[in-house]
């Protein structure tokens, strides 16, 4: 019994992390789109806290840690009556859902994003010597891409696949004034 217990357990894991995994889906991509463009006035802050010392980044050991994003989402948002009511007319139960959905959204928009910065850095590194290769390996920095690189696989793959189709749009709603040409 207990042998069938624990296999249930396991099973039931692994299908909810899947489920979590898919569970960003288009009308939810759009709807966080919308949202987030109508809150932009009330974000403001979060991105001035980004130059200063945002609690994320205090934690560089994990700067994709879903809690921590909810969290700056939600201080953003603390006492804004008009950004709490834009969450609430865009079909939101609550902040906290709103503030859950945008950190899965973020996070794979940051993994997508840095990906493909690190895998155009590592290409670039072709064009060394060996010897300039070898010494850039033995730098601490060489360890961090690794280990920046280990942390950006951890986010699902579901999740990145989810938001490919709007890179473009999501490139415009988090740097509006970057052009989207990525």
């Amino acid at each position: 019994m207990l042998k069938w217990t624990a296999i249930l357990v396991c099973l039931l894991s692994w299908l909810a992390g899947n489920a979590l995994a898919a569970d960003l889906t288009a009308p939810d991509i759009e709807r966080f789109m919308t949202t987030y463009t109508q809150l932009m006035p009330y974000l403001d802050g979060l991105e001035e806290d980004e130059d200063d010392e945002l609690d994320v980044a205090d934690n560089e050991d994990d700067f994709l840690d879903l809690a921590s994003l909810q969290e700056e989402i939600l201080k953003s948002l603390a006492g804004e009556t008009e950004a709490l009511s834009i969450i609430e007319q865009n079909g939101y139960a609550s902040p906290d859902v709103f503030a859950e959905q945008a950190a899965y959204i973020t996070r794979a928009y940051i993994a997508h994003t840095a990906l493909l910065n690190l895998d155009e850095f590592e290409a670039s590194l072709q064009n060394m010597t060996p010897e300039e290769r070898e010494n850039l390996a033995a730098m601490p920095f060489a360890q961090s891409l690794q280990e920046t690189r280990q942390q950006l696989s951890n986010v699902p793959d579901a999740h990145i696949e989810s938001i490919r189709p709007y890179l473009d749009r999501l490139h415009g709603v988090f740097d509006p004034s970057a052009p989207s040409d990525q």
